[in-house]
């Protein structure tokens, strides 16, 4: 059985995640605008046209935020280029349960953050942005709306190894018929800590 659920955790795809979701490491942002866009909210390989995925930025020690990217995909599965859209930002919706433990003798309670939950204007290479924040030690769930404010799923398509840290730069996303490409389906992203940021997807309960 063991066998079997790895197998499944790493085909191609599309995989729906199961009951009790799957790891996906740790947060893929911890440099100041460093972005992370690999959950899309829809197939990126089937859509055509205006397609979206969710941005998560980090804007200072502490802070990461997220908002909507989006693109024109004139050929399915080549969409470009990507931009952010302050239109768009309500479409990212987050729960924040609060602080987590880092559970290490001798640490502290995690990092201190005097930023309420929400929705806040950040200046982002330039830019002005309007994100929702996801405080670092935080347990958060982030979901994603259609725009007439229904919840949809999220797909998650594995990107290359991050190389450098370079500012508002995300890898690439791997070929489809690379054998290391991933393509999970799911409701849901929840961000908590174990030591570090980390990630998980996971279907409703």
């Amino acid at each position: 059985m063991a066998d079997e659920q790895e197998a499944e955790h790493n085909a191609p795809g599309p995989v729906i995640v199961p009951t009790g979701g799957w790891m996906m490491g740790s947060s893929a942002s911890m440099f100041k605008e460093q972005l992370a866009a690999d959950i899309y909210l829809q197939d990126i390989w089937s859509s055509q046209g205006n397609v979206r995925r969710i941005a998560i930025i980090c804007v200072s020690w502490g802070m990461s935020i997220a908002t909507i990217e989006q693109a024109d995909a004139l050929i399915p599965g080549r969409p470009g280029p990507w931009t952010i859209n302050n239109v768009h930002h309500h479409l990212v919706a987050v729960q924040d349960f609060g602080l987590q433990h880092l559970l290490v003798p001798g640490m502290p309670n995690a990092i201190p953050n005097t930023q309420p939950p929400g929705i806040g204007q950040f200046v982002v290479n330039g830019k002005n942005v309007l994100a929702s924040r996801l405080p670092w030690h935080h347990h958060l769930i982030v979901r994603a709306l259609d725009g007439h404010g229904a919840f949809v799923q999220l797909h998650y398509h594995k990107h290359a190894p991050r190389k450098d840290h370079r500012k508002m730069v995300t890898p690439k996303i791997r070929d489809k018929d690379n054998p290391k490409q991933k393509h999970w389906i799911f409701d849901r992203l929840v961000l908590s800590t174990q030591i570090q940021n980390c990630r998980r997807a996971e279907p409703l309960p």
